[in-house]
């Protein structure tokens, strides 16, 4: 029963914490409508996502299924469910990546689609509020029965992003009202009141959504519902019908866990609610889990890649540094939902670690995950293939595609964030007055600090060249005015700090940044089986590939280079060509790319590419890891350098990815 009680008053705690006005998270998100990317990596991207991806998925959900006539259907109209029964969930993440599209450029064609398929979702709703077609239209009287398994909970969840984006994105509430309908209905059946039921979702999304909401609608029921739901994770007392296992990620509570085991994705989003709901509670307990489990993940189960799940039968996690890479799972949407994760830890802690995850996974696990033209997707992202691995334009499943719609058109909400000074805190401040500085993406932002608003501008080729420059305008140029920057030092857990003043009359203040992009041959922990004595090939945030199609003498798993190899690196512009002239993005899509060229230990050339480029252009074999002159297949683990304590960091803690230094090589 104390399990049950700390469900129940845990909860009514930390309310009380709530309503006092403490809010514990250190950073705050710039939000996406402010910020516009014009780079000649991103933009290019959002482009062919409201260009081409929209279209695309359009055409899906009302042409090549029967995603938008169920929702005719469940209004009344003759017909049957067609379909997966959580269908409804795809159709409103295409609406959420709508809204974004809408906020970086006014598109009628799209907000009046947006109109059209939210006027439908309002027809089906029923009259208490609740809205699933799968039982509307098939069996009324099951509703509420299946959580563990039939996602009405993960599927209002996306309805609440849906509608909070669209409201930011565009003014217009109409969404926002239908879903609260829904979530109110769900919040009055769920929670710990006496004529309330105890339980939770099989597939975790809507803690994140109901933390969105309270950050929208400021109503804080929503974040109390979120934290009832955060707390009755894996609490079997009181429950309707028990635990739902560790596929659900529903076998033990989160507060006592150390590990991660099951379903990639359903951990991801659960974290991500779990961490806002830690940060807003100041919830020690909460955020100590959150850390020992980031441990696992990023130092034990994460690929190079930023892609996160290893294996196939459970699409999650297996034992620590099990990685195989052929066989590896990787899917897109478990990459996205790392960057939502980091981007929380990133906000809860203030801490820039996270961010270089998130940076990781953005640029590789999840681009990877989205064909250059637009209109295919890989499900799974294996860091080798025997050449029969592609993108498909749509699955039975289709959460990837839906997926990164939303997320390559949020993007540019995870560059910049803002917090208070230490000075500022002291002299008893409660608005920000620090930009801090995530991504490295051109473009322009509008951010508020110390009461005064700023127009933001990044000048930079990144992730092609590691210049980087910032500079900061204040609209109101009469008085005098001081912005605190904390830029983040790719890759090293750190940020740079620097002060910007503004005399009156001053209209621009700048700073200046070069991070280094020395390509970098990096190694695995021995523990990894799967890339012992191979090497990886890292330049700024990108991993890097051997495809076939670039490198048709070498076969790639003959490969091997050299102790000291020398990289030749060459910026090649539309060097992955559009595959026809009718490509709808051939002439804006990213095909850039910053060549790799090396001899291998046999004297041959050989080139990589960008991981998040390859299969965009002939079919063929592909490899992140290769063989590496000097390297012990079976290094003797008890033995320097690759004893446990060799590859331990100063905490303890297991280090999965080093830098390759000649230690590492065996003695001539």
């Amino acid at each position: 029963m104390l399990k049950r009680f700390f469900c129940t008053a845990a909860l009514v705690l930390f309310a009380a914490v709530l309503q006092a006005g403490d809010d514990g998270r250190v950073f705050d998100e710039v939000p996406f409508n402010d910020v516009h990317a014009d780079d000649n990596f991103w933009a290019p991207r959002i482009k062919t996502n409201a260009e081409v991806s929209a279209a695309h998925n359009i055409d899906w959900c009302e042409n090549q299924t029967g995603r938008i006539q169920n929702y005719r259907v469940a209004a009344g109209a003759e017909g049957e469910f067609r379909g997966i029964y959580f269908d409804d969930s795809d159709v409103y993440k295409v609406i959420e990546g709508l809204a974004y599209t809408l906020a970086d450029k006014p598109n009628p064609a799209i907000e009046a689609k947006a109109k059209e398929w939210i006027d439908l979702i309002g027809a089906a709703q029923q009259d208490d509020g609740y809205l699933m077609c799968w039982y509307i239209i098939n069996n009324q009287e099951e509703k509420w029965s299946n959580l563990a398994s039939m996602h009405e909970l993960y599927c209002a969840g996306h309805m609440a992003e849906a509608a909070v984006a669209m409201a930011r994105a565009t003014g217009d509430e109409t969404f926002l009202n239908i879903s609260r309908r829904l979530i109110d209905l769900i919040c009055k059946r769920y929670g710990p009141g006496p004529d309330q039921l105890r339980n939770v979702a099989g597939h975790p999304e809507i803690e994140l959504a109901l933390v969105k909401l309270y950050q929208y609608t400021g109503d804080k029921k929503y974040l109390e519902q979120a934290k009832f739901f955060v707390d009755c994770r894996g609490v079997a007392e009181g429950r309707e019908k028990g635990l739902f296992g560790d596929y659900c990620q529903d076998h033990m509570p989160l507060r006592e866990q150390s590990e991660i085991f099951g379903h990639a994705v359903r951990a991801m989003y659960l974290y991500s609610g779990a961490t806002d709901v830690a940060g807003y509670y100041r919830d020690d307990a909460l955020m100590a889990a959150m850390n020992r489990l980031w441990d696992n993940v990023t130092r034990t189960k994460m690929y190079i890649t930023g892609g996160i799940g290893s294996d196939a039968s459970n699409e999650g996690f297996r034992g620590e540094f099990f990685l195989p890479n052929g066989s590896a799972y990787c899917e897109t949407c478990a990459a996205i939902g790392l960057t939502l994760w980091a981007h929380r830890m990133n906000l809860a802690t203030g801490e820039a670690r996270f961010a270089d995850v998130m940076e990781r996974a953005l640029y590789n696990g999840v681009v990877s995950g989205y064909a250059l033209s637009g209109d295919a997707y890989f499900y799974v992202n294996p860091l080798e293939s025997d050449g029969n691995h592609h993108r498909e334009p749509f699955f039975g499943c289709a959460c990837c595609p839906t997926n990164v719609i939303r997320l390559i058109a949020s993007m540019p909400g995870y560059v910049y964030a803002t917090t208070l000074s230490d000075a500022a805190k002291s002299a008893g401040a409660d608005e920000p007055d620090t930009l801090v500085v995530n991504l490295f993406v051109q473009g322009t932002a509008k951010v508020k600090l110390g009461g005064k608003a700023y127009t933001v501008q990044q000048k930079t080729g990144y992730p092609y060249d590691g210049v980087v420059e910032i500079s900061v305008r204040p609209d109101d140029t009469s008085v005098p005015s001081t912005v605190n920057l904390r830029v983040r030092r790719p890759g090293k857990g750190e940020y740079l700090s620097r002060q910007l003043t503004f005399d009156a009359g001053q209209t621009e203040a700048k700073a200046a940044y070069g991070f280094d992009m020395t390509p970098r041959r990096m190694i695995a922990n021995p523990k990894v089986e799967a890339d012992r004595a191979q090497v990886a090939i890292l330049r700024g945030p990108l991993v890097y590939c051997f495809e076939e199609c670039d490198n048709p003498d070498v076969p790639l798993d003959e490969i091997m280079l050299p102790r000291y190899p020398y990289f030749r690196e060459k910026f090649e512009k539309n060097y992955v060509a559009a595959r026809d002239e009718d490509d709808p993005t051939a002439g804006f899509a990213d095909r850039d790319a910053v060549v790799l060229t090396m001899k291998t230990d046999r004297n041959k050339t050989v080139k990589a590419i960008h991981y998040c480029l390859w299969d965009n252009r002939a079919a063929g074999k592909m490899r992140v890891w290769v063989k590496q002159d000097g390297m012990e297949p079976e290094p003797d683990q008890t033995a320097q350098p690759w004893r446990q304590e060799d590859w331990t960091d100063a905490d303890g803690k297991p280090i999965l990815y080093r830098e390759l230094e000649f230690q590492h090589f065996r003695k001539l």
